[in-house]
């Protein structure tokens, strides 16, 4: 059975996004300073929680501390002086685990810094040989390399874009959507790669050289 770890961050989590998460099956609950408090409106308490906690309602945090057991969450609180988000500093505990898919929530919102940084840290992950995606209402982004395969009735909204990664993604092939290509160059500076649509059953990406970050969208 696949090992499955769940992040939540301090960005925008969605209500909706978070209950149909957390109906699935997750080894793992971490939550990075604010996340916890979307865990706890739905009455969830992590299984660890991480962060310097400037973000996180003071109230909020004292009242969760003195309720809970030491069988319960396990707390790492950082220095808010340190050269790490609360959310790679979540993703580097995460990886500890060795597991095969992370899923992080709460990593975008109006902090395009901090959005740009969450996605970057995807390629940690991949780096470490495991699957992990951002998630919110709207998109779900990951970073891929070589063939990967979307099935249009498990994708995530309507659109599918490919932008590439450090560098350029060479030898790109898509079938299966509305705009293919073939052993195509995406590089930076172009916008090739947005906004296609899957037009069969399933679209096959496959990427010879370098990496892209695949984000699936609704409208």
């Amino acid at each position: 059975m696949r090992k499955r770890i769940l992040i939540v961050s301090g960005g925008e989590v969605s209500e909706d996004v978070l209950l149909k998460m957390l109906a699935e099956r997750f080894d793992k609950i971490i939550a990075a300073d604010r996340g916890l408090e979307a865990l706890l409106r739905q009455k969830i308490s992590p299984d660890e929680l991480i962060g310097d906690f400037d973000s996180l309602d003071d109230r909020l945090f004292e009242k969760y501390i003195q309720n809970k057991s030491d069988k319960d969450t396990s707390l790492t609180k950082l220095n808010p002086i340190k050269d790490a988000t609360d959310t790679e500093v979540a993703l580097d505990h995460a990886l500890s685990y060795k597991p095969d898919e992370i899923v992080i929530l709460g990593a975008t919102g109006s902090r395009i810094d901090h959005v740009l940084g969450n996605i970057s840290l995807l390629a940690r992950a991949k780096e470490a040989g495991v699957s992990a995606m951002l998630v919110d209402a709207h998109n779900r982004i990951r970073l891929i390399s070589g063939r990967t395969v979307v099935k249009k009735e498990e994708q995530y909204g309507k659109y599918l874009s490919l932008i590439p990664y450090m560098g350029e993604a060479k030898g790109v092939t898509l079938r299966g959507v509305f705009y293919p290509l073939t052993d195509a160059v995406l590089s930076s500076g172009n916008t090739l790669g947005i906004s296609n649509e899957i037009t069969e059953d399933t679209a096959i990406i496959e990427i010879k050289e370098g990496q892209a970050i695949l984000i699936e969208s609704f409208d």
